[in-house]
């Protein structure tokens, strides 16, 4: 697949549907829940709480201190060079790098 391919042309968070969608340059759109997005956080912290069973499946990842209440509403979205995105949860979560290349993958997956 060509590398243009796999960047967006625009990205958007629809609060109202609770999902962020992606135009990819190459052609068609994605749409991801945030709940899912928010379940699977890439962040280190997230990843080693579903490894080590912390977490059930469909839960969302709880956090500790001002962040104790983990939520899928997200604030907005931080560009992380040219190859993902941060969300910045509404309730402050923002340490999970969400790649292009992931996200086009999920959606393969659900197509």
């Amino acid at each position: 697949m060509n590398h243009k391919k796999k960047r967006p042309a625009k990205i958007e968070l629809d609060g109202e549907r609770g999902e962020l969608v992606i135009v990819w340059k190459g052609g068609g759109e994605s749409r991801h829940a945030l709940v899912e997005l928010r379940q699977n956080c890439p962040c280190a912290m997230c990843r080693d709480q579903r490894a080590q069973g912390d977490v059930q499946e469909g839960e969302l990842t709880l956090l500790e201190g001002e962040a104790a209440t983990a939520t899928a509403a997200a604030r907005d979205f931080v560009n992380v060079g040219r190859y993902g995105i941060r969300i910045v949860w509404a309730d402050g979560h923002d340490t999970g790098i969400y790649t292009f290349e992931a996200l086009r993958e999920r959606d393969e997956e659900v197509g």
